[in-house]
């Protein structure tokens, strides 16, 4: 076990439109099910765009009222009901609702700005799950990253130093993100970055939601088997010719690669078999993966397996990085039967690269 420090998961949650919630999206996952499914929105070419939407009954059962500000906009509307039904989840476990303090930081992954497109208020998302979350928040604990799939995993920096600098036993880490804005379809399409009949480099946009509750005491953690899963500090790095860029800024690789060997920087031994990754189908995102593999390749078994989810629940955005860690979590606590490391990472359309090591330790149960 590193010495270094370690964050342990207390609490997991999340909503995809392959599940409800943690362990069924894990198993849908497991099982290779897809979401997908043809939208009521139109690409240029007037063919439907696939995506992978939360079903529209999960919002209309939805127990309570939502505080919709001066703009109603439904993409708003879903991301602030999946992040109160995500955290709910995160929060639930029996240990952390018995030692949980008053008020927990919360660090809010946030989706990248961009330009023309109105982005969700973040004081209207964190004021409904103070207001109708009944969440132990409060405005002065809150940090925002906006950098979208990147977010979750850079944002544990933040989380660590609540734990370790500021002393608090928890911190709560994820985000939501709804794809189902004209304005943000609009700017794919242009793109030509859609998934859709006659697109051979598209993606399918999804929507969900993913929280982590993290813990400084192993003892708060989930417990499996007398075993746990600790985070490591983060691996970040940044991309110049990432897929905004300039035709100048040539793309090397170097970003991932960067964040790999950070992320890596205090493993011993060539023993990862396995990677989870936000690829979503675009075919820049493998090439980079490749490259970042190649480069750090004494630190994997040969057989390695890379799970590019998004090909299940479609592209998450903010939601990305802890979906990821979530279920890396859970493949390490039900399906690995002794103690491993996986390495999850995920990487923004923005310059910005993450990764982390999610690793599985012994810890005896509290009886």
């Amino acid at each position: 076990m590193s010495h270094s420090p370690q964050a342990y998961i207390a609490g997991m949650g999340m909503i995809t439109a392959i599940g409800a919630d943690a362990p069924s999206t894990a198993a849908a996952v497991n099982a290779e099910i897809s979401g997908y499914t043809a939208s009521e929105y139109s690409n240029h070419a007037g063919q439907l765009i696939t995506m992978a939407n939360v079903p529209d009954e999960v919002f209309s059962m939805f127990p309570v009222g939502i505080n919709e500000g001066d703009y109603y906009s439904d993409h708003a509307d879903r991301s602030i009901k999946m992040s109160l039904i995500a955290i709910k989840e995160a929060l639930a476990m029996p240990l952390a609702r018995q030692t949980l303090a008053p008020l927990i930081p919360l660090v809010l992954v946030m989706p990248e700005p961009q330009a023309g497109i109105e982005p969700i208020d973040h004081q209207q998302l964190i004021n409904n799950l103070l207001e109708y979350g009944e969440l132990p928040f409060s405005p002065e604990l809150v940090t925002r990253i906006h950098t979208g799939r990147a977010g979750g995993i850079q944002g544990l920096e933040r989380a660590f130093r609540y734990l370790y600098e500021l002393d608090y036993d928890y911190v709560l880490i994820g985000g939501s993100d709804c794809y189902l804005n004209h304005p943000r379809l609009d700017a794919l399409d242009a793109a030509e970055r859609l998934l859709a009949p006659g697109v051979m480099d598209g993606f399918a946009p999804g929507e969900g939601a993913g929280f982590l509750l993290l813990t400084r005491q192993p003892q708060h953690a989930l417990n499996q088997n007398n075993h746990i899963v600790a985070l490591h500090p983060p691996g970040i790095g940044e991309e110049p010719g990432h897929i905004h860029a300039r035709e100048d800024q040539i793309y090397r690789g170097d970003g991932l690669d960067q964040a790999f060997k950070g992320a890596l920087k205090a493993h011993r031994g060539a023993d990862i078999q396995r990677i989870y990754s936000s690829m979503n189908g675009e075919h820049y995102w493998a090439k980079e993966c490749g490259v970042a593999l190649m480069r750090s390749q004494a630190h994997f078994q040969e057989a390695i397996s890379i799970i590019h989810p998004a090909d299940c629940f479609g592209d998450l955005g903010a939601a990305t990085a802890p979906v990821l860690i979530a279920l890396a979590a859970q493949h390490l606590l039900t399906k690995q039967q002794s103690a491993a490391t996986h390495l999850v990472y995920s990487a923004a359309d923005g310059p910005l690269r993450a990764a982390v090591r999610v690793e599985k330790i012994a810890q005896a149960a509290n009886h």
